[in-house]
């Protein structure tokens, strides 16, 4: 598939600022976009492809909506001081265009993006990211994560502009600012290009929910959300998760050795510690020397609150109703494979 490069965006929404919740969520759903792209690829941290054909055909909302608002909202606050940062730093100043875009060729691949900025006369696309609590080693040794690799690529094919900036804050001070260029590759935009469209024909137009392939902490989350436990509905299974069921109970059987293995190993290590303990004498601290080498044993300090169950049954009978107001009754459920005795 050669890129033809001869053409502009087509604008699907001439002011994104002016949509309500419910009508963004309706264009969203006419397409593929940028932050679906790593999903369509079965490499989003946050997504299955599977939990993104439900969004796109109604069956669903954004998973992002319930969990992650807070973290949505920090985004949303700080773009404008991180481009504040950029300028400060480069001197350039970036421009926003609240619009939806689609792209001409491939009417599937809808964008909007933060803001853009010329450069000696090209067009970049300036993309603002916080990450304060994890994602920061995927920044190292000038790397873009790859998830925002893709949303960068699928941008600049709907966009047909020269690059992507990414803006990075991930931390309170202007030294936890990074930033990173990427340029446009038309060997990857094409192959980006040709899964969406897969995707999208073979998936979303056809109704066909794709397989789940993604690791297995999202794909169980994905189950937990969509497919709800029924009480007292039971299923015959298929046999040819026969080597399914089989594996799990051998991987747990390891498990429970592996476990074994690790408490024996726990108690020579309080055998190893215990008389250092007693030398101790209740000293919060003791230092040793070993050679030229200093070791320090001693106790660390947590303090937590709580309510042990003796009192809060006591608080239950002396203030049932303040217990009614701040008690929360939930049910967990654990997933289990075992083998059925006869009989």
């Amino acid at each position: 598939m050669a890129l033809n490069l001869n053409y502009s965006p087509e604008i699907v929404v001439p002011d994104i600022r002016k949509l309500s919740e419910e009508q963004w969520k309706a264009y969203r759903r006419e397409g593929i976009g940028g932050s679906d792209a790593a999903a369509v690829c079965g490499v989003s941290p946050w997504k299955t492809a599977r939990d993104l054909y439900w969004e796109k055909t109604r069956m669903a909302d954004s998973l992002a909506d319930e969990d992650n608002w807070v973290a949505k909202e920090i985004g949303k606050r700080l773009e404008e001081l991180v481009v504040q940062i950029f300028m400060k730093r480069t001197g350039y100043e970036p421009y926003a265009i609240r619009k939806m875009f689609r792209h001409p060729l491939f009417p599937f691949m809808l964008a909007n993006v933060d803001y853009f900025v010329n450069i000696n006369g090209q067009i970049y696309i300036i993309e603002c990211k916080t990450s304060f609590s994890y994602g920061t080693g995927e920044w190292e040794d000038n790397a873009i994560p790859y998830h925002y690799e893709l949303q960068g690529r699928h941008y600049m094919a709907v966009l047909n502009v020269s690059g992507v900036i990414f803006l990075c804050l991930y931390g309170n001070n202007e030294d936890t600012f990074l930033m990173r260029m990427m340029k446009r590759d038309l060997k990857l935009e094409e192959e980006l290009i040709r899964q969406e469209a897969y995707y999208w024909k073979n998936y979303v137009q056809s109704g066909i929910e794709p397989a789940y392939s993604e690791r297995a902490d999202l794909v169980i989350e994905s189950i937990r959300r969509h497919m709800p436990v029924q009480e007292g509905k039971q299923v015959t299974l298929s046999g040819d998760l026969s080597g399914n069921v089989l594996s799990y109970l051998q991987m747990k059987e390891r498990k429970s050795r592996l476990e074994e293995q690790a408490r024996k190993v726990e108690e020579q290590m309080k055998l190893a510690y215990a008389p250092v303990q007693e030398a101790m004498n209740g000293a919060e601290k003791g230092i040793i020397t070993i050679g030229s080498d200093r070791f320090e044993a001693g106790y660390s300090k947590r303090v937590t609150t709580s309510i042990n169950k003796k009192n809060m049954e006591a608080l239950k009978l002396e203030y049932p109703e303040i217990c009614g107001k701040f008690a929360e009754t939930k049910t967990t459920r654990s997933f289990y494979i075992k083998e059925k005795k006869a009989g």
